[in-house]
């Protein structure tokens, strides 16, 4: 903690150090001694502030933790004085991004050792991302406002401020093909998934249960005991290319962060596995592993565009055995995007939205023809596509791209198809 001294103290110092030097040179005692405890004064101030420093234990809660964007919070401090003093009333002042709403300023009140206080503020989910509200700063002072010191006292939160996720209308996800549309099965085992459970046949089984691979393993007849769905998987594709953004909280990126989180919440109440292929959880090394909601959801808030091509993403989606597949990209190069649209099996329901950089950034409203070129190699793989405007409400857009009957695309504009 460093001790500096206010303007009135360094004016009380420079009045006192003049009054003695004149005091002395013109030969008035008394002068002198009201220089010296003009003097004086700053420094015992100096003094006592640097022995007041408070000594808080601070417990931060932010309710909640996870704030979804445009939502308002609170973040509750218990500050408890663990010095052997009383800890005078105190200026307090809560560290905080501007996206949350700015530093909180507080008083501290009188607090005795061992004593708690309990202070509490609001914040709002302003752009999404992870923030760190404090430390807490304290303004310690001296009773006549000579000498001030600020002690850093607590360890930074974490509120995270989500996607703008959307209730998606009751809508059922469909593969395309040249065979035509069919809603997504709940399907038994696939690739080598044990979905049933089996048991010694007994009188009255009936014969069509009878597991024949187990009955040829054991060698004794063997029945299913229970048909269990496999758990189907729906794999999120962002594209995190550094042109993906088109600036501000309001650009492209964050609109496809949105769909697929509220995509996400929509297929994991849906009860999908849900797994997030992007730049950053392909760093990780978390891509082809399954994802709680949460863990997508603050992925998917922290996420960037930062990759200077889809190499990467498309490497990592290969693998993933998913019986869905939702990718936002942006149009920008054909060409990269293939191996991509590619990537897709033929028993994989794509859905893929474009992008459209034009409309996106705002010189038109209609779909530029990179996107449509992307949105025609996309139909022709068999995914189901849209080309979108960044304007176009999450909401809209996936009602539309889910809801599609012919193998036309469409630019969304604002306020509809």
């Amino acid at each position: 903690m460093r001790v500096r001294l206010t303007g009135r103290g360094r004016t009380f110092l420079v009045l006192g150090v003049v009054l003695v030097a004149g005091a002395a040179l013109l030969g008035f005692p008394d002068v002198t001694r009201v220089g010296a405890l003009l003097v004086l004064l700053p420094l015992l101030a100096v003094a006592s502030v640097w022995r007041a420093r408070p000594r808080l234990e601070v417990r931060r809660t932010a309710r909640p933790q996870q704030l979804r964007q445009g939502e308002t919070g609170q973040v509750v401090l218990d500050l408890r004085n663990i010095g052997r003093r009383t800890l005078r009333q105190h200026l307090a002042e809560e560290s905080l991004d501007d996206a949350l709403g700015g530093p909180a300023r507080f008083l501290l009140p009188r607090t005795e050792p061992g004593d708690v206080r309990r202070a509490a503020y609001e914040i709002g989910g302003g752009a999404r991302g992870v923030y760190r509200p404090g430390p807490l700063r304290i303004t310690v002072t001296d009773p006549f406002g000579l000498a001030r010191a600020v002690r850093t006292v607590g360890p930074s939160g974490e509120v995270v401020v989500l996607p703008h996720i959307v209730r998606l209308s009751e809508s059922r996800v469909r593969r395309h093909g040249g065979a035509g549309d069919w809603p997504v099965p709940h399907q038994v085992a696939r690739h080598g998934e044990d979905d049933v459970s089996t048991r010694a046949y007994q009188q009255g089984d009936e014969l069509r249960r009878i597991h024949w691979p187990a009955t040829a393993h054991r060698a004794q007849l063997m029945v299913r005991q229970e048909d269990q769905p496999a758990q189907r998987r729906a794999v999120l594709i962002l594209d995190s290319r550094r042109l993906a953004r088109h600036g501000g909280a309001d650009g492209s990126f964050d609109w496809a962060c949105s769909l697929l989180a509220s995509v996400a919440v929509d297929l994991d109440h849906r009860g999908y596995t849900l797994h997030l292929v992007t730049t950053e959880t392909v760093r990780s090394e978390r891509a082809g592993s399954a994802m709680a909601l949460p863990e997508v959801l603050r992925s998917l808030a922290l996420a960037l565009p930062e990759a200077r091509d889809l190499d990467a993403v498309t490497r990592a989606t290969r693998p993933v055995d998913g019986d869905v597949l939702v990718a936002v990209v942006g149009a920008y190069d054909g060409d990269e995007l293939r191996p991509l649209v590619r990537s897709r099996r033929g028993d994989t329901a794509g859905i893929m939205l474009v992008l459209d950089r034009a409309a996106a950034g705002g010189t038109g409203h209609t779909a530029g023809g990179a996107a449509s070129e992307v949105a025609e190699m996309a139909l022709t793989a068999g995914w189901r596509t849209r080309v979108v405007a960044g304007d176009c409400p999450v909401g809209v857009a996936w009602r539309d791209v889910t809801a599609i009957e012919s193998s036309r695309t469409v630019a969304l504009t604002r306020g509809g198809a």
